[in-house]
């Protein structure tokens, strides 16, 4: 009798031994499957257990996993897509929590303001690092809506470390966190947007407005002065002095239709694009007229007009506008003689092509131009004439700014390096065009 107690008890013990180990397997088992990315299918997991109430528990807890998974997934993929949505977007934006903690910020916001450390959960302070902008989220917290306000930033150009001042448009706004809860998160959004190019735009508008009011009204009152002087019935036309007046007025009269034809020819080449005629032609055929026309101004004031290029055979072909290439020309060539009134002026044009592109120089031995006028030059009606009081005659102020607008029109640029008393040169870089010899357009 005690030996079947003994061995009941001994077979009992190894069965619960044995269905304690295959319950713990079955529970690894389930630990490994709920861990596990992707998740296994439920026929998977019941090939190892066969419990009937921890398979049960099985289904439960890989549709409960499963569920949470997609719901995961799903949040995801709505972060990604918002993320590369925000990405694109070229003004730097935060979102931040109710502590003014970084939830996120775009691509641009970490290029406006560049860190070593974590952004995400960072104080905004601490990234922005500048009250003005902080004080606009903080006015907008306070008054619960949309603020705004200008700052002029100073920030590090990449690669030069030179400090350079941008215009910024800073908005800020509360917002509010919908989730799953019944109790919303709030939060607040900044957005910076850089607003110097408009600045620069709308200035350089004003300015174009009150210098061709001022270049305009300058010789029309000379014109109006010597008009209402000689309507008057007694007045003899005949005298000298009126003669006088009537060559002056001719002048002036002149001088208006040339600041209205330069000024439309800006206009025409704000639009560029569609306008130009894109033919076939020779740079230095184009410069050679050029040099031809204004041979009387030339010879009038002994100067020297040399034109050279490298290779010497090269045919220098451009495909583009010829009617703005011979203006370019025009105008760099008559304003190196204006600009020097003493005889004797050397002006050398040079053609090189380097890299697939064609570098023209127009160089003169002149008195030069002041190192701080030297970036002014190009701007509309500006004029170097502080140190040329006699020089007679006055330009429009324009023909420097035709000749950087057309450049560009053509995908060029223009640079300018001048010594006072030792040189000026214009480098212009245009890509270069070739064109199959014997080509029809060439004929």
């Amino acid at each position: 009798m005690e030996t079947f107690i003994i061995l009941s008890l001994s077979g009992i013990s190894i069965w619960l031994g044995w269905r304690l180990y295959r319950l713990r397997e079955g529970i690894t088992s389930l630990t490994e499957a709920i861990q596990s990315d992707p998740l296994p299918s439920i026929r998977k997991i019941d090939a190892d257990i066969y419990q009937r109430r921890l398979k049960a528990l099985s289904a439960v807890a890989l549709n409960t996993v499963a569920e949470a998974t997609l719901t995961r997934d799903s949040e995801r993929r709505k972060r990604e897509f918002l993320e590369t949505l925000l990405n694109e977007i070229k003004d730097p934006i935060f979102i931040l929590d109710s502590n003014r903690e970084i939830r996120f910020l775009n691509e641009s916001a970490r290029q406006l303001f560049p860190s070593d450390q974590p952004y995400m959960a960072r104080a905004f302070i601490d990234v922005c690092r500048d009250h003005r902008v902080f004080d606009t989220l903080v006015l907008a917290d306070e008054v619960g809506a949309k603020v705004s306000d200008n700052i002029v930033l100073r920030k590090a150009e990449p690669g030069t470390g030179r400090m350079q001042e941008i215009n910024l448009l800073v908005e800020a706004e509360p917002l509010v966190f919908h989730g799953s809860n019944s109790d919303p998160d709030r939060g607040s959004w900044v957005l910076l947007r850089d607003v110097t190019n408009e600045l620069e735009t709308e200035q350089i508008r004003q300015d174009f407005v009150a210098n061709a009011s001022h270049e305009l009204r300058t010789p029309l009152s000379i014109i109006n002065g010597y008009l209402e002087s000689m309507d008057d019935p007694d007045t003899d036309l005949n005298q000298e002095l009126y003669r006088r007046a009537v060559r002056t007025m001719k002048k002036h009269g002149e001088r208006i239709a040339r600041i209205i034809e330069d000024m439309l020819m800006i206009s025409k080449l704000e639009n560029a694009d569609n306008l130009l005629n894109h033919e076939p032609f020779s740079l230095r055929d184009s410069a050679e007229e050029m040099v031809s026309q204004l041979m009387p101004i030339i010879d009038e004031k002994h100067a020297r007009v040399s034109i050279k290029s490298d290779p010497v055979n090269g045919d220098w072909i451009l495909v583009g506008d010829r009617f703005y290439w011979d203006q370019i020309f025009f105008n760099l060539i008559e304003n190196a003689l204006k600009q020097n009134p003493e005889p004797g002026l050397n002006i050398k044009i040079r053609f090189r092509e380097n890299k697939g592109r064609y570098l023209i120089s127009i160089c003169d031995d002149g008195i030069g131009i002041p190192s701080a006028d030297v970036p002014l030059v190009f701007k509309r009606f500006y004029r170097v004439e502080k140190h040329h009081a006699t020089i007679k005659t006055a330009g429009t102020g324009l023909g420097l700014s035709i000749v950087k607008r057309a450049i560009e029109a053509h995908h060029g640029t223009v640079n300018l390096e001048s010594e006072p008393g030792v040189k000026t040169e214009f480098v212009i870089s245009v890509p270069a065009t070739k064109v199959p010899t014997g080509s029809p357009h060439l004929d």
